[in-house]
């Protein structure tokens, strides 16, 4: 049952001719001499390409200033099916290729500080009368008062600027995370009725794999060049919580998460890491139709000690600017028909362009 579901789902969404997260009219304003500005955005639907200016704790507590660049794109699709209390809509969002680096700040050797994520997807389903179904004879309908939704990504590395160092010696170690998958299932009792406002209890799975540099005084200091591997597993026990927010008009996006992840490691043991994450945009004026944001954001993670290292706090927060491409249809534009190549036409005779037709020749 729930297969054949998923397969409607998709089948529908193939053949949807348009999504309901396309722009429309009333996006736009006219101003009196007859321009059109367009005044209403969805924040996760462009291209965006940025800097900043942060500050992040380094691992002997110091906060070090450096420059950010920030990239990534974002598409969000919405879907509608059905009318009436029957009506259910879906909300998907994707990233592709997001994050950040500091080209400057560089923890190891020339290796810079990053956090970028190949790939990462959000689906969230809203149904206008949510119900669960004992099948008993007669069924039992249940009212079921939550949204309920999925979100995960895939490939995402970190470099941070706080470094492990030994519980011995205290002496930096280099490191970098691969957060090869993370999915959360999740429940959202605020059910609203706008895009993009949520509030998202889930549970979830993810992966990592943490990667040491050698033990001080087996190997290069600044290189990976003979890297030490901890394997870390949540098989469905990550608690997250994370709440979303925009405004109607799109200008103001409030996006924060918190989740703590107790999970198995390849050492044996089990041990617990936490994550926290914050960022609020708002889209301060537009050029040509498109958006120029600031933005603000700031992040915690608890890396749990492994081999003969302590934790790992890492702390930072920045604040900048950035340049998007909006990626929303826009009604305005229209097709324009290509340019038809006719031969061109032989001159007319001098009687035909003074009304009168030549008399035809003898031979």
């Amino acid at each position: 049952m729930i297969r054949r579901s998923l397969t409607a789902a998709i089948a529908a969404i193939a053949v949807s001719t348009a999504p309901i997260a396309a722009a429309d009219e009333g996006d736009f304003v006219h101003s009196p001499k007859g321009r059109t500005f367009r005044v209403r955005f969805d924040p996760e639907s462009r291209i965006r390409l940025g800097a900043a200016a942060s500050g992040a704790r380094k691992e002997n507590g110091r906060i070090t200033p450096a420059l950010d660049v920030h990239a990534g794109i974002s598409v969000r699709r919405r879907y509608a099916f059905h009318e009436g209390p029957a009506r259910v809509e879906w909300q998907f969002d994707q990233k592709i290729l997001s994050g950040f680096v500091a080209p400057f700040a560089r923890p190891f050797g020339d290796m810079p500080s990053f956090d970028a994520t190949l790939y990462g997807a959000a689906a969230h389903r809203h149904d206008l009368a949510p119900r669960i179904v004992l099948p008993s004879s007669p069924p039992l309908s249940i009212p079921f008062p939550f949204d309920v939704g999925f979100d995960g990504e895939i490939g995402r590395v970190i470099v941070p600027r706080a470094l492990p160092t030994g519980v011995a010696d205290g002496a930096a170690v280099p490191f970098l995370r691969v957060s090869v998958a993370r999915a959360t299932a999740y429940l959202d009792p605020l059910r609203s009725n706008h895009p993009g406002r949520s509030l998202e209890i889930g549970v979830g799975v993810r992966y990592d794999l943490d990667v040491y540099g050698p033990r001080r005084g087996a190997g290069p200091a600044d290189a990976i060049t003979q890297p030490r591997l901890v394997h870390r597993v949540a098989p469905g026990t990550v608690g997250s919580l994370r709440f979303r927010f925009e405004t109607e008009d799109g200008l103001l996006a409030l996006d924060t998460r918190a989740e703590v992840a107790p999970h198995w490691t390849s050492e044996g043991t089990w041990k617990v890491g936490a994550l926290g994450y914050g960022r609020v945009e708002r889209t301060i004026l537009a050029i040509n139709d498109e958006p120029i944001a600031a933005f603000f954001d700031a992040s915690y993670r608890l890396v749990p000690p492994a081999l003969e290292l302590a934790a790992t706090h890492d702390a930072r927060a920045s604040l900048g600017l950035t340049f998007g491409l909006d990626l929303t249809p826009n009604p305005r534009v229209t097709k324009i028909q290509p340019r038809k190549r006719a031969l061109p036409s032989r001159p007319a005779s001098r009687e035909a362009r003074r009304g009168k037709t030549a008399p035809p020749r003898t031979p």
